[in-house]
């Protein structure tokens, strides 16, 4: 080694030696190379994931025009991606998947005017990918070839109908790619309707309907159907309506008798009715026997008669002719309806109505017990009943009059909550206008309370007064369904020697006491007597619970700990030091 170079003790070797080793041990790029080669020796894995699957709908061939085509692609994967739909190579649509159907309409072929020549072929491949980049696709062939067909029409049967009559149509249903034009015109026996065009203008390739309505009797009429497409193909369809004289009368339904108790409501004739050609009717009342002073004669009256001078319907099938029989005197009465037509012919039918006297009391529903135990709420008795003509409600409770008044036939409630422990029965009696009653008594039970009050959710609570001593408060949450009546803390040293306090309320079920002051160190012994406000004055006391008093002052370090650091510090300092001036000594 030449004069001057600086040597290295073996002292200073093994230093230098130790803290390279530790350098190569947490080296990033160490490490960073162990992990790559512990990665690379990983076995492979056995199972590879399984690609996407996709349908394979079938290839298309259409005419020129058709709309609304498209192709419907089903792929499934658990772990769908996204996909890319091409149309001879370049890309029609693309997105995220999430693994449902993947659709594509072919009406653009037409708005981003694709086809120039004919027949036009159309490539369309589907292709998915799941979250792993494997993929599957699918491809479609799309062929468009030239309309070389007339509209295909589809019509109904010819028809007749009564001269009058409405609501007749004519539709024709049409099948055509490149609809362009119709026209309907009508040629008939009738001069004034002969070559008449009656509806014309732009054929979108909806199907086409005309009203024929209001021909005249004793002819015929051939509606036709011209339509053709753009590309100069054409189509006919005719249709024979004849319309032949009314020679019917009205017809009405005959509803049966009617029979119902005086005061029954909802009582109703209806006749359905019917003519092409309706002029008036009316309704007559034969009244056959009558008693105008039986009942509440105030709210009652005779049957009238009704007169329909112009009779007319909006519904093609006729309409309803509806007589209300409510409030209408005992008795016996015939309701006769007589419809004309415009021609004169007519048509009538009768019924009998009997209102026959009430003669029953009300028929009343209502619980005949009803039992629950004291405190708990939301308890009803309800009553409901069938009466004609009602009057007046009693109800009593053990006797005396609870609630009372007119009754006009409405259901009635009562709320039982809170009643005292017994048995206590309810009378309920109903009268009709005519001093007919009925009575039903219900039975109800209150049980005496059977649950002791809850008490849960204990804490005790300890607060700084001395450095040797703790205040103490306990809290605990009670509740029973008929309320607190008293709530107690008793506590001590041990279960020989106790005192107790009554606990404050808190509000929301809480109460808390204070203990006092208790040296650290103690152990307090303490339970709680709750007694509910029920007839039983349930009890629930507690078991006897402890707690320790600790002290709430932060714990000092020893000395002697601190006399070591300081050592190890002095012993630290001096070795620095002696190094330094070694070192620099050399």
């Amino acid at each position: 080694m030449a004069d001057g170079a600086p040597m290295l003790s073996s002292h200073h070797s093994r230093f230098i030696m130790v803290m390279t080793v530790f350098w190569l041990v947490l080296s990033p790029c160490v490490s960073s190379s162990f992990s790559s080669l512990v990665s690379n020796l990983k076995p492979e894995g056995q199972f590879a994931p399984a690609a996407p699957s996709i349908s394979s709908p079938s290839d298309m061939t259409y005419e020129n025009g058709t709309v609304n085509k498209k192709i419907v692609w089903n792929s499934t994967d658990p772990s769908p991606k996204n996909y890319t739909v091409t149309r001879n190579g370049t890309i029609h649509k693309s997105g995220s998947w999430s693994g449902g159907a993947i659709e594509v309409l072919l009406n653009h072929l037409y708005t981003e005017k694709l086809v120039s020549t004919l027949p036009a072929l159309f490539v369309f491949v589907c292709k998915v990918f799941n979250t792993s980049n494997e993929s599957v696709s699918d491809e479609v062939l799309v062929t468009l070839i030239a309309d070389t067909t007339s509209p295909i029409i589809s019509a109904p049967a010819n028809f007749s109908y009564e001269e009058g009559s409405f609501g007749h149509t004519v539709t024709w249903n049409i099948t055509e790619s490149n609809p362009d034009f119709y026209n309907v015109t009508r040629t008939s026996n009738e001069t004034t309707s002969n070559r008449t065009v009656v509806k014309s203008g732009q054929f979108y390739g909806a199907n086409i309907s005309i009203n024929v309505d209001g021909l005249n009797a004793t002819h015929w009429y051939v509606y036709t159907l011209f339509v053709n497409d753009t590309l100069k193909h054409n189509a006919t369809s005719s249709v024979n309506v004849t319309v032949y004289l009314d020679v019917t009368p009205p017809t009405v339904t005959q509803p049966d008798d009617l029979t119902f108790e005086f005061g029954s409501r909802g009582h109703k004739i209806v006749w359905h009715v019917y003519d092409s050609n309706p002029k008036n009717y009316t309704v007559r009342v034969t009244t056959l026997y009558t008693n105008s002073s039986y009942g509440n004669v105030s709210a009652f009256h005779s049957p009238t008669n009704i007169t329909m001078a112009s009779w007319t319907f909006i519904d093609p099938e006729g309409n309803d002719v509806t007589t209300s029989l409510d409030s209408i005197f005992l008795g016996n009465y015939t309701f006769t309806i007589l419809l004309f037509d415009k021609y004169g012919r007519n048509n009538t039918d009768s019924l009998n109505v009997t209102i026959y006297k009430d003669i029953r009391a009300p028929v009343v529903t209502g619980k005949a017990y009803l039992g629950y135990e004291e405190g708990y709420k939301g308890n009803y008795l309800n009553w409901s009943a069938d009466e004609s003509n009602p009057r007046s409600y009693n109800l009593t409770r053990d006797g005396a009059v609870l609630m009372n008044g007119t009754w006009r036939g409405e259901n009635l409630s009562v709320n039982v909550d809170r009643l005292s422990v017994g048995i206590h029965v309810y009378n309920m009696t109903l009268t009709d206008f005519f001093n007919q009653s009925a009575v039903t008594v219900t039975t109800v039970n209150v049980t005496a309370d059977a649950h002791i009050p809850t008490v849960s959710g204990f804490a005790v609570i300890q607060s700084f007064t001395t450095g040797y001593a703790n205040n103490l408060t306990v809290q605990v949450y009670c509740w029973d369904i008929n309320n607190i009546s008293s709530i107690r803390v008793e506590w001590g040293l041990d279960t020989n020697h106790t005192v107790n306090a009554t606990m404050q309320s808190q509000g929301r079920d809480l109460y808390s006491a204070s203990l006092g002051e208790y040296a650290v160190g103690s152990i307090v012994v303490y339970r709680v007597i709750a007694v509910d406000n029920s007839s039983m004055k349930n009890v629930h006391t507690t078991p006897w619970m402890t707690v320790v008093v600790t002290s709430m002052l932060q714990e000092e370090s020893p000395g002697y700990l601190w006399g070591l650091l300081l050592a190890l510090g002095l012993l630290s300092s001096l070795i620095i030091a002696m190094l330094y001036f070694r070192t620099k000594s050399r």
